[in-house]
């Protein structure tokens, strides 16, 4: 028999090796998958077809609820006009709520109301109450006269001003000067002594002329106090000499002795007018002089 040839190896052993171990990946990689799915893989469970219907109804109801919960969110609340007049302060929960207000809402107003509401300018701010309930209700409501009973209220005793009793300066004496607002034992001395001087008051800014006594101070008694020129002490020009004379706080020595001297030379006076003579006293002076003196 003849031997058959032998095939020449041209692959190594090192590459069969290789083929044999890629051809082994391959395999695992395509078969590994089906093999973890084999594993996991669980009996299905089966339901009778009672029990199926019994899901489908459960489906059903809940998918109805859900679509009704929807329905009604969205649903818009219906305002109505109240039937008759009526106070928003008798209103019930019940009335609130007919007219379009929630349960919520309908309590709020009950809270409201127990403090009491007394125009439709206050109830147009009450937040729960829509707009178009407003519109509705404005022209229907009706308000008691307001009466302050309730224990937030305290009646006071009514203010009675008291009459300002007016010091008359010039008959006033200490006592009675100390009584104007502002005036101490000090200031009362003052006023006393410069009214003795001039011979009283002839009008009450002439107080401006005390020393310590400015504008200030004088604001704070002026309206509590009156003048009376009647009561002014005056000097008889034809008769008081130098000494009387310059002791008055408008009159200096030269002009007493101007009166005194001019009275000599001329006589008596026969009208206060003529003290203008002097050129001493000028017309502002013999203003200041002319309700002190006289004939």
């Amino acid at each position: 028999m003849k031997k058959e040839k032998e095939i020449p190896d041209f692959i190594s052993k090192k590459t069969k090796r290789g083929i044999l171990l890629l051809v082994i990946l391959c395999l695992i990689i395509i078969y590994t998958p089906r093999l973890f799915s084999l594993l996991k893989k669980t009996e299905a469970v089966e339901l009778t077809q009672t029990e199926i219907e019994k899901v489908e109804q459960l489906q059903a109801n809940y998918i109805q609820e859900q679509q009704k919960k929807k329905k009604n969110s969205f649903k818009k609340r219906e305002y109505r006009r109240p039937p008759k007049k009526f106070d928003p302060n008798q209103y019930t929960k019940t009335q609130w709520m007919y007219v379009g207000l929630s349960d919520k809402q309908a309590e709020v107003m009950l809270k409201i109301t127990k403090k009491g509401i007394w125009t439709n300018e206050f109830l147009a701010k009450i937040v729960v109450i829509p707009e178009e309930v407003f519109q509705l209700i404005k022209d229907s409501t009706i308000y008691p006269e307001r009466k302050y009973e309730n224990k937030d209220y305290t009646e006071y005793p009514k203010y009675e001003k008291k009459e300002i009793v007016l010091v008359e300066i010039n008959t006033a004496d200490l006592e009675g000067l100390k009584s104007l607002p502002g005036i101490g034992p000090t200031f009362a001395l003052r006023i006393n002594a410069y009214k003795e001087l001039l011979g009283g008051f002839v009008r009450k800014e002439q107080l401006l002329e005390v020393y310590g006594i400015d504008l200030e101070k004088f604001n704070q008694f002026e309206k509590y106090c009156e003048v009376n020129p009647s009561a002014i002490v005056k000097m008889n020009i034809n008769e008081v000499d130098v000494n009387r004379l310059k002791m008055h706080p408008y009159i200096n020595y030269s002009v007493a002795n101007s009166v005194v001297q001019m009275r000599k030379q001329r006589g008596k006076y026969t009208k206060i007018e003529e003290l203008k003579e002097s050129k001493l006293i000028n017309p502002e002076l013999f203003e200041k002089l002319k309700p002190y003196v006289y004939l």
